[in-house]
């Protein structure tokens, strides 16, 4: 008698494991990501950075004055895009910036939302995943607005994939392995000049990723061929043309069920 209890509780253990291991859709809970960018070589960064900024400001110039009234303007357009410079290295590389992305599920609806340096936005945006149409929220003032649209998947081209699944780690209790992908931005559409400028341009992230969890909607990867597959859990992210720059997306919370 007491062989056949303990093989039914065995068996009652092995089947909520198994449960608990299950890939599932979730459709409730929250889950949170903090993002750290930081300059990791001082050195490398400035070296690509006075060469990125250069070529960023060359090729600004030689598209302003291309257009009708810049002629007769080359030491003002000189002048700002110099200015332009300097912004593209605060917007593009911040310095031990923090930000939360977060999504929150509720059935066929999430909730997702961004925070910079810990304070929250004002704006919010809600996708419905049965619809595929994402609407988002803003607040100025006492006034909100919203603005509906589809959702749309990144349009990044993927270079090449690498799965290493001997590399293992837990997080938040999941089995997870390494997934490593390279891309490119899509500028289709954009100038030529620009083009020259952002072309070479390769990023890759190195990610930790969990195949039990089943879900084409993340708050930090966009592109739908990696989602159909792997859903990220750690994220690094690196790019070419700016060595000793890197960006990591840490998880905070993970509720999902």
């Amino acid at each position: 008698m007491k062989k056949i209890v303990f093989i039914f509780i065995m068996f009652i253990g092995l089947s909520v494991n198994a449960q608990a291991n299950k890939p599932f859709i979730p459709t409730k809970g929250e889950i949170t990501f903090k993002e750290v960018s930081k300059i990791i070589d001082r050195k490398l960064f400035d070296k690509d950075l006075q060469i990125s900024k250069e070529k960023f400001k060359k090729t600004l110039q030689n598209s302003l004055l291309k257009e009708s009234n810049g002629k007769g303007k080359e030491i003002e357009i000189e002048q700002m895009v110099s200015q332009n410079a300097e912004m593209m290295e605060m917007m593009m590389f911040p310095q031990d910036s923090s930000q939360i992305y977060a999504f929150k599920f509720d059935n066929f609806k999430i909730i997702s939302s961004n925070s910079a340096d810990e304070i929250m936005s004002e704006r919010y945006e809600v996708i419905d995943t049965q619809k595929n149409i994402s609407t988002t929220f803003s607040k100025i003032d006492s006034t909100t607005t919203f603005n509906e649209k589809i959702y749309a998947y990144s349009s990044n081209i993927i270079l090449r994939t690498i799965v290493d699944k001997k590399s293992k780690k837990t997080i938040n209790g999941y089995d997870c392995y390494k997934v490593i992908y390279e891309y490119k931005e899509n500028n289709e559409g954009n100038d030529e000049d620009y083009l020259e400028f952002i072309r070479n341009t390769i990023y890759k992230r190195e990610m930790w990723v969990t195949d039990k969890i089943r879900s084409l909607y993340h708050p930090v990867v966009f592109e739908k061929s990696i989602l159909e597959k792997y859903y990220p859990l750690d994220i690094l992210e690196t790019q070419s043309d700016i060595k000793g720059y890197e960006r990591k997306f840490t998880l905070q919370t993970l509720t999902l069920k």
